[in-house]
């Protein structure tokens, strides 16, 4: 296979496990979004406290009542059964930023609300028909009112005639901002890696299948030096004799010693 060809799979195959990965992690924060939407700060009590935490120092939007039962007028006098079943006093609570619109209304205390923008933009429990909040009907919960609103950072504290559930909605916008953010970066980013990844295999499947293997066929030569070698062969020497040569004697320049006379030299 081709070099190119090669890389082209393996970047291919990357792009599209990062792109599962993403799709994977997108995915996974659905169930952080409905946590979140299903997150309580006070949970079936009839009294407590909950910190109000403003960190931009603008005020919160504050916190929402809810208690088990259903939109229902059985005596007819024309407000909610549960508003009028349920009495919530504020024992404590922070400042507030009177210059948020109505702010001074309730001064951070409780006050009964259903469907404010359903109600024709007004607090009450009257029994309408467009005046009901039953998003959380799937926890048997019914919205009665809202407290703390234009709150600054403090504790809030309050005691009821029966059980409540609170939500802090300020937090509960943060989370779902934070969450779904990250579900849209998951799963956009996933989806992207997944279309260049099997973009990436196309390419690189078409090019394994078209592209000629880059590997050579390399011939060995032996050196010159070698064959030269080789065709000289075996090197055959000669001699020449001369028959005369056999017969003649020897004969040396150096004269044998004579013992007849003495030695005329030494001392």
């Amino acid at each position: 296979m081709h070099t190119a060809a090669k890389v082209i799979l393996i970047l291919g195959t990357v792009f599209a496990i990062l792109g599962i990965g993403g799709f994977a992690i997108g995915a996974g924060q659905v169930d952080d979004i409905v946590e979140s939407l299903d997150s309580y700060v006070i949970e079936d009590q009839t009294s407590g406290t909950i910190e109000i935490d403003d960190s931009d120092d603008l005020g919160e939007i504050g916190l929402t009542f809810w208690v088990k039962g259903v939109y229902e007028d059985l005596n007819e006098n024309g407000e909610w059964d549960v508003c009028e079943n349920t009495n919530v006093e504020v024992t404590e609570k922070p400042r507030i930023n009177r210059d948020w619109d109505n702010a001074t209304v309730a001064n951070g205390g409780f006050y009964y609300e259903v469907d404010y923008e359903g109600n024709n933009q007004t607090s009450n429990c009257n029994a309408m028909m467009n005046n009901t909040d039953n998003t959380r009907a799937g926890d048997g919960l019914v919205k009665i009112g809202r407290a703390c609103y234009a709150c600054y950072s403090g504790n809030f504290s309050f005691e009821s005639n029966q059980s409540v559930w609170v939500t802090y909605d300020d937090k509960i916008l943060e989370e779902l901002g934070e969450d779904i953010g990250i579900a849209a970066l998951g799963v956009i980013g996933g989806f992207g890696g997944i279309c260049c990844g099997v973009l990436f295999l196309i390419i690189g499947g078409i090019m394994a299948l078209t592209m000629k293997d880059n590997k050579q066929q390399v011939m060995y030569a032996p050196p010159a030096t070698n064959m030269m070698m080789n065709n000289q062969g075996t090197v055959q020497t000669s001699t020449y004799t001369n028959p005369d040569h056999m017969s003649a004697p020897m004969t040396t320049h150096m004269s044998a010693p004579s013992f007849d006379e003495p030695n005329k030299g030494g001392l």
